[in-house]
């Protein structure tokens, strides 16, 4: 028997997080329970105080949300709801609540959760709560007791899955896209409908408000919904199958839900049905097959294991820091910040950095910009104890505590969360008390996370940081920046000798020249030109004058079937070449091109700033924890094989032939390589590696996709089927692969990623030109760089500087705004 006394969408108002825009306002709710009783004797007398009191139950629901109650989020509201009616009388043995908030999305119809929860759940052991009745032998106690427990064991049967999960519901999500078959479906974006069901865990029932207000994010229903809006809006799939398949893979493998049923309905499929759609339910283990990456060939960018990262250690704290600095050298104050929390603080460990970014000072603005980052560091330290060791390597890096607040600073660490601990004290505030209005902290906290949700404010990092820069009428003064060379080399270094550029599409001004100096007498285009002192000397100094922002020396070729020189030869190569450079006074950057660790080491020591390894460190083992020491701008670039074998390497067939997938993927692995290496994020620059295991198409086929590559998500490559294929991409006015977003499954996001391109002279173009020899590609090469700084490339390499520095200047104007 499973009775239920029932009051169905009571309505109610409360102050509880925030509105559709963000607002603490007074908001309607629908408040649904069933509370499961046993009605048996109130039937036979017809007495009200033998069953439970529905009116007593709603009234004190309706109180609790009239209340002061400081509750931010629907699980935290319904809790109490829960509590409310099962403390109405001993009789109330479970309640289902059900709470509709009408006014949550923008383009939602309501957000609603429901749940389930017993006498034991919410009060601990039932029997204490049974007194005796007058006259009641201890017999018929006991049989109470036991039929009690089996009123409640029958609504936990009849309660199904509700009693062993909470569902967080998002019904009638509207949104627009591209769907269908059809021509005519290709040409308008139709609205979809789309409901979701959040099958979560029951969580303990915490012992305080303040965490009971604490949402996980995978039960945040905000930070699915943004996920799967900015998914469906992008998205031209062919089919409802696929679009409710990728929106439940994107809730599972990208926000964490673990278990989701999605119903998507299209209104305007047939004149006369009200819609068609199609509803499933997914769990991880359905992607389980997604999750497994593609196998990459031999000699391919991933490595033996899958990963060049270091064994985690126990840690068990999240800890997100920021870091500021703006006196003497700020460069290497960051550097040494960052090398003191991976070497010097106890008990703990650096996980991840952020891009770095230059800003303007904030609350006293006459001193000089800041450089700020972010890391993440797992620890064993409690708050206070890290909050102590934070300031004694201030302390140690001789950060002067006697100046005015907000004045200028050697280093700064600020903690911005500690797990989803709150904490408000005269020492400490967490999360971060002046967070919310911080560019300069939320920029760089967003490259790490940007879904962190701040419990004090109910809003994640990445909406904090969205409505400081969209909704601010104050200009946005974070810059990112990269470090192009760290320091001087033939002068004192009093205060800096760093060189930063803004590499970010949405800066940058200006396309960064890297001029090539080939000191090898076999190089595809160049070979034997530079092979002396003198001659190579001479050409940089060219290069220079010609406008190259960095030099590029190598003295290894890696054109197709080159053979290797060995480490010693590209030394004595190489070397003496880049300390005349120094010698003879250029303060230029130059990066040197190998992908051995000992020959990199070398050129650092003579004076070079930066490493290009066209292996993005699979050649050599030692290279990436070589880049982590010395702490120097770092090239990594996409590469299959070596020089030998890469021409026998570009069949991308496990991408189902799409190279832009495959580099994305492949260069995604390196990159998060490098990362567990300790190599800073902003010391990366990813290269996608025209001409290396690629063929003339695939080259091509790059540059024109160059977007893709750090875009966050991928269109699929898989042409339309049909007979009118070709009349429909006509009709679109787009090209027939926009099929909706692949699932990766990247190793990491290769967002805001600054790119270099290197074309020049390449076969590719000479094979189209029908020009053989190299240096007569000068104005094929023209084209390729103005179709990388359409795409966003940051950096070109060029061999002609003076004619292409005309090129990119011209192509600036045209489409960097």
């Amino acid at each position: 028997m499973s009775d239920k006394i029932i009051f169905q969408d009571l309505e109610v108002t409360t102050v509880l997080g925030n509105d559709v825009w963000e607002r603490k306002k007074k908001m309607p709710l629908r408040v649904t329970c069933e509370i499961h009783t046993s009605i048996s004797a109130a039937g036979k007398t017809d007495k009200i105080n033998e069953s439970v009191n529905y009116s007593q139950a709603s009234k004190r629901v309706r109180a609790f949300a009239e209340s002061d109650h400081n509750l931010q989020s629907l699980e935290a509201f319904s809790e109490k709801v829960a509590s409310e009616c099962l403390s109405v009388t001993p009789r109330a043995l479970a309640v289902r609540v059900f709470i509709r908030k009408s006014r949550a999305l923008l383009h939602a119809q309501h957000v609603a959760i429901e749940i389930f929860r017993t006498r034991e759940e919410i009060f601990g052991d039932a029997e204490s709560e049974y007194v005796r009745a007058e006259g009641e032998s201890d017999e018929d106690l006991a049989r109470r007791v036991e039929a009690a427990k089996k009123e409640i064991a029958a609504a936990t049967r009849s309660a199904g899955v509700l009693a062993r999960e909470d569902h967080i519901i998002v019904q009638r999500l509207s949104l627009n896209t591209i769907i269908g078959i059809n021509r005519w479906e290709r040409h308008y974006k139709q609205v979809v409908n789309i409901d979701l069901t959040l099958c979560c865990e029951k969580l303990p029932l915490p012992d305080d408000n303040a965490k009971l207000n604490k949402v996980p994010r995978y039960r945040n229903y905000r930070t699915v919904v943004d996920a799967v809006s900015e998914l469906v809006e992008q998205s031209s799939y062919r089919t409802v199958e696929a679009l409710v398949t990728s929106i439940a893979r994107t809730a599972v493998k990208v926000c964490k839900v673990p278990k989701i049923t999605v119903r998507v309905e299209k209104p305007s499929a047939i004149t006369f049905a009200a819609c068609t759609g199609a509803e499933i339910t997914r769990t991880a283990d359905d992607f389980a097959a997604a999750n497994e990456s593609p196998r990459a060939p031999a000699g391919s960018l991933v490595s033996a294991d899958g990963s060049c990262s270091t064994a985690p250690d126990s840690a068990r704290h999240s800890a997100y820091i920021a870091l500021g600095t703006n006196i003497g050298d700020r460069l290497g104050n960051l550097h040494k910040a960052v090398f003191n929390l991976r070497k010097n603080l106890p008990r703990s460990r650096l996980i991840e950095t952020s891009f770095l970014y230059e800003t303007l000072p904030m609350y006293v603005t006459d001193q000089a910009p800041f450089l700020n980052a972010a890391c993440l560091v797992k620890t064993e330290l409690e708050p206070l104890e890290l909050l102590d060791e934070l300031k004694r390597l201030e302390f140690e890096m001789g950060r002067d505590f006697t100046v005015y607040r907000n004045g200028p600073r050697v280093i700064d660490y600020d903690i911005l969360f500690y797990d989803e601990v709150v904490i408000e004290s005269d020492v400490l505030t967490i999360p971060h008390a002046l967070l919310h209005e911080r560019r300069f902290q939320l920029g760089p906290l967003c490259d790490i996370d940007r879904d962190l949700m701040h419990h004090r404010l109910g809003k994640t990092s990445g909406t904090l940081f969205r409505h400081l820069t969209t909704h601010n009428e104050v200009p946005d003064d974070t810059v990112q920046v990269t470090p192009l060379k760290a320091r001087w080399h033939t002068r004192p270094n009093p205060h800096e000798g760093c060189i930063l550029k803004p590499l970010n599409p949405k800066t940058q001004k200006e396309t960064v020249f890297m001029g090539i100096l080939n000191c090898t007498p076999d190089s595809f285009s160049d070979g034997g030109d530079f092979v002396s002192l003198d001659a190579a000397v001479e050409h940089a100094t060219r290069l220079f004058n010609d406008g190259a922002d960095i030099i590029d020396i190598g003295g290894q070729s890696t054109r197709p079937g080159a053979d290797p020189v060995g480490v010693e030869e590209e030394i004595r190569r190489i070397v003496p070449v880049i300390k005349r450079i120094r010698e003879e006074g250029m303060e230029i950057p130059i990066s040197v091109d190998t992908f051995y660790a000992e020959v990199a080491a070398a050129a650092l020591d003579a004076g070079a700033d930066i490493v290009n390894d066209v292996t993005g460190g699979y050649s050599d083992p030692k290279m990436l924890p070589l880049v982590a020491e010395r702490q120097c701008p770092y090239i990594l670039m996409h590469m299959r094989g070596d020089p030998l074998t890469m021409t026998s390497l570009n069949d991308y067939s496990q991408f189902d032939g799409d190279v832009m997938r495959a580099v994305r993927f492949e260069i995604a692995q390196r990159v998060r390589a490098a990362l567990d290496h300790g190599i800073p994020r902003w010391n990366i620059i990813i290269d996608p590696g025209i001409g290396f295991a690629k063929e003339g198409a695939q080259n091509f086929e790059i540059l024109r996709r160059l977007p893709a590559l750090t875009a966050k998500n991928i269109y699929a490559s898989a042409k339309f089927k049909g007979s009118n294929a070709e009349e429909i991409a006509e009709d679109v006015g787009t090209d027939v692969d926009d099929q909706g977003f692949v699932d990766e499954n990247l190793a990491t996001e290769l967002i805001n990623y600054p790119v270099l391109v290197g074309c020049s002279r390449k076969r590719f173009i000479g094979n189209v030109t029908g020009r053989p020899n190299a240096k007569d590609r000068v104005w094929g090469t023209a084209a390729t760089i103005t179709s990388a700084i359409q795409g966003g490339a940051s950096i070109v390499r060029v061999h002609d500087v003076a004619e292409m520095y005309d090129v990119a200047r011209v192509s600036d104007s045209i489409y960097r705004l």
